[in-house]
């Protein structure tokens, strides 16, 4: 192997101020995503079976009773979530649940960025450890940090258990791995991958009979937890939830119209991987096989995920499994060839130049919490016990209530699904004096509970809340 290629002295020095001004524009990135995540409605309605859960209501419903929500995943995210049920107030807990998701990405790239092996480290690789971590924050999808997604739990635990696998030395060491594996799964079902990966990635480098032991770990680990799940959550709901419903929605009607929509974001999840991959191709063996398996094995599942009716990039996970670990053996390895030292200074100065282009492209970037809304929507609550349904912000009336109400999303699911509600079961777990419809008109809805007035039925708005008064029938068809 040829010598390391000294760096130049000058170069170190501005790395770190390149990393420090980086750094900063992230924070303020990070800062502004977190005063915009309680404006977005989805994180309301995917934080209230958590909140609902810690109150002691069931959160998965079956085909006939129960409250009917758009949470279609696996328990352990809301089992995350659950110190978001510690703040007294809905605005609070959506301020819990936005640190906790953005920690979600922050912790887990911080300790594989830290403590994936590299088979040759360099004499600065700390300082590439530390590039390696600012990069990936740049690069990660920037919906993660300010929307509540399965998937950010569930790629924690991908990253995790591939750290821990990638570091193991001891039989315990291998059956935490494969339990961080297939609690991915429990966060998300199309995640079958990420276990999938350490199976194959166990054959490649230890022998079949070492990837057959892997196998056996995942098998139990899974029984385990699953059967801890059904316990702890039922049976019939977690079969209705999590694969009935989502059976029933099949794929988008226009996939042309989706893969043109998501063909930017996935040139990137693609293209990139693809282009490093083959032309280091000879790097890939030992720990950074398993982050090119993982990007394989999760790949096709992804796609589905996201071809799917309602789904999106998010349910596409190989890119952010693959990228950490290849920057990490990129930047912190020996460097030969003399523009190799050059490539933390690039990576630190792309870095700053996404982060920037960001923060120029966003049209609102707020610097303190937007819960205003929640403020008035709370006064109105209280002014109107057990009377007001707000369709896509059941957190109001979670904490106003202590009552589980149907959103709005929750009821189109089941609609595409062709397993809409009965009269009872809608009816069930709706205020019980329900006078008032709030919606919020900087948000868009589908139409499912203005359906539900008659048409004579009278319009109020209260800030950015828009009431609509009449009296409850069955949504139309």
């Amino acid at each position: 192997m040829s010598a390391e290629t000294p760096v130049p002295p000058i170069l170190k020095p501005l790395t770190y101020v390149v990393l420090a001004v980086t750094g900063l524009l992230l924070g303020l990135w990070l800062w502004s995503r977190f005063c915009l995540f309680p404006s977005i409605p989805w994180n309301d309605i995917r934080l209230a079976p958590s909140i609902a859960l810690s109150q002691g209501w069931p959160v998965y419903p079956t085909t006939t009773s129960g409250t009917i929500t758009t949470w279609m995943y696996g328990p352990l995210p809301l089992l995350y979530l659950w110190p978001a049920s510690w703040a007294p107030t809905a605005s609070g807990a959506l301020m819990v649940a936005a640190g906790l998701t953005i920690l979600l990405t922050l912790v887990p790239l911080a300790l594989v960025c830290a403590a994936w092996p590299v088979t040759s480290a360099g004499t600065d690789a700390p300082a590439g450890r530390l590039t390696a971590f600012v990069g990936c924050l740049a690069l990660w999808p920037a919906l993660h940090y300010s929307v509540i997604f399965s998937d950010n739990l569930a790629i924690a635990c991908g990253l995790l258990g591939n750290l821990l696998l990638v570091r193991a030395r001891q039989p315990w060491q291998h059956w935490l791995a494969a339990l961080a594996a297939v609690a991915a799964i429990g966060c998300k079902q199309i995640c079958l991958g990420i276990p999938l990966a350490q199976v194959i990635w166990m054959g490649l480098v230890a022998g079949r009979a070492a990837g057959i032991r892997h196998l056996v770990r995942c098998l139990v680990s899974g029984a385990i937890l699953g059967g801890a799940l059904i316990v702890g959550f039922g049976w019939s709901g977690l079969w209705f939830t999590l694969a009935q419903v989502p059976a029933g929605l099949g794929f988008v009607p226009d996939l042309g119209g989706r893969l043109l929509a998501v063909a930017p974001t996935m040139s990137i999840h693609l293209g990139l991987p693809l282009f490093v991959m083959l032309i280091w191709r000879r790097a890939f063996t030992g720990p950074l096989l398993l982050p090119a398996v993982s990007w394989l094995c999760t790949l096709p599942f992804g796609v589905a995920g996201m071809l799917s009716l309602g789904g999106w990039t998010n349910s596409v996970h190989s890119f952010v499994l693959w990228l950490p670990p290849v920057l990490i053996a990129l930047l912190a390895g020996k460097r030969s060839g003399p523009l190799r030292p050059l490539v933390p200074m690039l990576v630190a100065l792309g870095a700053a130049a996404l982060v920037s282009g960001r923060l120029l492209r966003t049209p609102d970037l707020p610097l303190r919490p937007k819960t205003d809304d929640y403020q008035l929507a709370a006064q109105i609550a209280i002014r109107h016990p057990q009377g007001v349904w707000f369709p896509l912000h059941p957190l109001v009336t979670l904490y106003s209530d202590r009552k589980y109400y149907h959103d709005e999303d929750g009821l189109f699911v089941r609609k595409m699904a062709g397993r809409p509600p009965s009269s009872a079961q809608l009816a069930s777990q709706l205020p019980a004096a329900m006078q008032l419809i709030a919606l919020n008109q900087n948000w868009n809805d589908w139409g499912i509970a203005r359906r539900m007035l008659p048409a004579n039925s009278r319009q109020t708005t209260v800030g950015n809340w828009v009431l609509r008064e009449g009296l409850t029938a069955e949504p139309a068809p």
